[in-house]
């Protein structure tokens, strides 16, 4: 069970003041202020756009693809078998065959060969004996191929995204790369196919091989799809290629016949293609190709000019998803059970680390391993690397890593690379290799420096990670159709513009219920303030995906605050409002509730629990000090909720559950209590949370157990 809230993080713009709009209030949020920047965010026609030729050796790059063209060289594109190594390699192939270029690609098979230009690959490369190779989203790292290919005289332009290492480029005969030590270009954050889009549009420009509306169209579009499937930052001149990505594909025809059928497979009828659609609904077929098996499916899709063929390659990518799916899901449920197993090291329990969760299937497969990783991460609100046996490196074990809020993951492989064979990929977003028997150093290190950054050798002064940054605070008369049409105004959304983040306090739970056999939770809500009767006519709906477990926690007539995104919810022609939950708290009077972190912390610092009460003029001594009523209550509840898993739950959280659960008054303070009294007794095993969270696992027990005889209940007894 993880049943935990989040820390909101209300910007300090986050109230509409007489002055500020809330359209204000967000961008400010985000930091765009000046008169341009505002005008250039927020428009449909975006102008944001720089010179393909700020690029260090963008200029030997088109002289090179020119000569190889006019005098029919042999070119091989080398991509990547994700999204963005896709739509990179056909935004080049595609412009390249429109020219007459001989032309060949290949992207490697994930199993087979790994990521990038390695050894694994090198002899195929060969095969095709081409006069100039063009890497796309890959090779910024692969300095050793890279040479063995020169010195056959084949060139080698490298077009890349990625980190460096150690502030080394490859000794390519181009390197364009906005990461590369000596960059000159203004935005480092294209992804790939961005990266691939400008080559082309530098081709067009100072080259005679110029670019056609329709295959600029087409190149646009596919570079969209991969900045908005590759979690690069959603600003400066990404936003701009999503934009327009988005109004090419939305013009009833897109220009890419593998796009047009997609969108004719996939997106409803009548509702604008937008970001949201591309990342859950187009991205994951295309990524499928390329994790269960190769990518030429995926290819076939955006290099195909005939429908019929495209169609039968979005039919196979959606076949292939559904298999992933399945995968994924098992993979996933393994993962959590390994986190949560009672007889995981207490070394690497969440409570006691601050660094990302590991994990590790002998036999999962490598495809899935990222997504289960970002899934892990938004389950339990921490970064993660999942971890199989590499089919290449026998003797390693090959892992993908996903960060979680603010946690810059390749920066932190790049601290402790001294037990790590290989890696790479970005803050967000990394793969890496490690030798089995190194697994141990890796985590210790990796422990060690995430406590380092997080405030000192234990972790002291951490900042948990699962911190809601908050834009604003609504008034339930606020949360309207008007108000989500002033937040479309920032779309498209991502990384560095994430959707907004509402807060609205003080409502009551007027209906709720589960939905897909309890996975996610739905609530109802009307004002809680009892002088609005208007408000209290209209309820406002929210849905908590993957929330299911909260149920349990409250019920109807409940005050609650909520945070929230907005969204619309359109159902047989009918559009309405409805709010996407981010985290729901429950609204209770009472000391022990309000303020239990600072009860917590007087009853750590010694104090007595009669002294903690006549300091705070508290009265409910039965909310202090848990009777036996309420020692059998808590111990039913986590014993019925939580079996043998490991569990981690805010002590609010849980205090409701048994209170709802058994029709008790238990507070947070009195649940904390008996929580330590099982520990001591051997019920349960306790781990070493902060004060408002707790880690627990019930154990099996035989016989009867005198709690009495514990140091914590002689304590709250007075008899210790």
């Amino acid at each position: 069970m993880m049943l935990t809230n989040k820390t909101w993080n209300v910007s300090d713009n986050g109230s509409l003041g007489q002055s500020d709009t809330l359209i204000d209030v967000l961008l400010k949020n985000r930091g765009i202020t000046e008169e341009g920047e505002v005008k250039d965010f927020i428009t449909e026609n975006p102008t944001l756009w720089h010179d393909p030729f700020l690029y260090k050796d963008m200029d030997k790059a088109v002289s090179l693809i020119s000569s190889a063209i006019s005098n029919k060289e042999h070119i091989l594109v080398y991509g990547d078998y994700d999204c963005d190594g896709v739509t990179a390699t056909a935004i080049i192939v595609r412009y390249l065959k429109a020219h007459g270029a001989t032309v060949d690609y290949i992207v490697p098979h994930r199993a087979e060969h790994g990521y990038g230009l390695t050894d694994n690959i090198i002899d195929k490369v060969f095969e095709f004996e081409p006069d100039l190779l063009i890497t796309v989203d890959c090779g910024i790292t692969n300095f050793d191929t890279i040479s063995m290919i020169r010195e056959k005289g084949i060139k080698v332009i490298v077009t890349d995204h990625h980190n460096v290492k150690d502030e080394m480029i490859p000794d390519a005969d181009c390197v364009i790369c906005a990461k590369r030590p000596d960059n000159t270009y203004p935005f480092i954050d294209l992804c790939g196919a961005g990266v691939a889009l400008k080559l082309v549009e530098a081709m067009g420009r100072a080259s005679e091989f110029k670019l056609n509306r329709d295959l600029w169209r087409q190149s646009i579009e596919m570079a969209g799809i991969a900045t908005i499937a590759d979690l690069v930052s959603v600003v400066n001149e990404n936003r701009t290629i999503i934009k327009k990505a988005l109004e090419s594909m939305n013009t009833g025809k897109p220009a890419n016949p593998g796009v047009r059928v997609m969108n004719s497979l996939l997106a409803d009828e009548g509702r604008p293609v937008d970001e949201t659609y591309i990342s859950f609904n187009f991205v994951p077929r295309v990524n499928a190709a390329g994790r269960l098996y190769d990518s030429s499916e995926a290819l076939r899709l955006f290099l195909e000019d005939d429908e019929k063929a495209a169609t039968e390659a979005a039919n196979e990518l959606t076949r292939e998803n559904d298999e992933r799916k399945a995968i994924e899901s098992a993979v996933f449920e393994e993962a959590v059970k390994q986190i949560e197993d009672p007889n995981r090291p207490e070394e690497w329990s969440l409570t006691n680390t601050v660094g990302p969760i590991v994990v590790y299937g002998r036999n999962w497969h490598q495809g899935v391993l990222g997504i289960v990783a970002g899934k892990l991460s938004q389950y339990f609100r921490r970064s993660a690397i999942v971890f199989t046996n590499d089919s290449i490196e026998t003797d390693c074990v090959k892992g993908s890593g996903r960060a979680y809020g603010d946690f810059d993951l390749f920066n932190v492989l790049n601290d402790v690379s001294d037990s790590i064979v290989n890696f790479g990929g970005h803050k967000k977003a990394a793969g890496v290799v490690v030798r089995k028997d190194k697994m141990g150093e890796f985590m210790r290190s990796l422990e060690a420096r995430s406590k380092e950054l997080a405030g000192g050798e234990d972790g002291a002064g951490y900042e948990p990670e699962d911190v809601l940054d908050v834009d604003c605070e609504l008034p339930f008369e606020t949360v309207t159709f008007d108000t989500f049409r002033t937040v479309c105004r920032l779309k498209p959304f991502g990384i560095s513009n994430s959707k907004p983040v509402f807060v609205t306090r003080g409502l009551i739970i007027s209906d709720l219920y589960t939905m897909s056999d309890g996975a996610h939770l739905r609530v109802d809500l009307i004002s809680g303030d009892s002088n609005d009767a208007n408000n209290k006519q209209t309820a406002l709906s929210a849905v908590g995906f993957g929330m299911g477990q909260f149920a349990s926690c409250f019920t109807v007539g409940d005050k609650v605050d909520i945070a929230y995104t907005m969204n619309e919810y359109t159902y047989r022609g009918n559009t309405t409002l409805s709010l996407h939950l981010e985290d729901i708290k429950p609204v209770v009077k009472g000391f022990l509730w309000e303020q239990f972190n600072t009860a917590e912390k007087l009853y750590r610092s010694g104090l007595a629990v009669d002294q903690i009460r006549k300091m705070n003029r508290a009265s409910d001594q039965d909310g202090f000090v848990p009777g036996e009523k309420d020692f059998a209550n808590v111990y039913s509840t986590v014993k019925d909720c939580c079996g043998n898993k490991s569990s981690t739950a805010d002590c609010v959280l849980l205090a409701k559950m048994v209170n709802i659960s058994c029709r008790a008054n238990v507070t947070p303070f009195s649940l904390k209590r008996c929580l330590e009294v099982f520990s001591e007794a051997g019920l349960v095993k306790l781990g070493t949370g902060d004060g408002g969270r707790v880690c627990f696992t019930v154990l099996p027990v035989q016989g009867k157990v005198k709690l009495g005889s514990t140091d914590t209940y002689k304590r709250l007894t007075g008899n210790g």
